[in-house]
């Protein structure tokens, strides 16, 4: 399992590289949650969410407060499609960068790298 600082030392550099003028809010709780929200502007943010001792990971892409897209492994790996963001689709664990891709993809469809984000 990967640890806190690990993951959030990869995640945060590898959407660095991507979205270099985003806006970062971390919150580490009790040694062993983490928290991340990535803000690409005030109503498009990721959240990124990590239990380092029970291993639940979670990824949402969310436009204007609801769930537009995203993985998690609650009771097993799945995704969130664009197309219907409630939908459970099995699948294997992503790669951080797949994540980071999928994103980029999903503010494409959302019209949100219009705005110099991602460049």
């Amino acid at each position: 399992m990967i640890s806190i600082d690990a993951f959030r030392d990869q995640l945060c550099d590898l959407v660095e590289k991507k979205f270099p003028d985003v806006e970062f809010k971390i919150n580490e709780r009790r040694s062993s949650i983490l928290e991340i929200r990535i803000f690409f502007t005030p109503e498009v943010f990721m959240e990124s969410y990590l239990n380092g001792i029970t291993g639940k990971r979670s990824f949402s892409l969310v436009k204007s407060g609801k769930r537009i897209w995203g993985y998690d492994n609650y009771r097993y790996w799945h995704y969130h499609p664009f197309n219907n963001p409630e939908s459970h689709v099995q699948c294997n664990e992503p790669s951080l960068e797949k994540i980071v891709h999928e994103v980029q993809t999903g503010l494409t469809k959302i019209e949100c790298l219009n705005m110099d984000i991602g460049k």
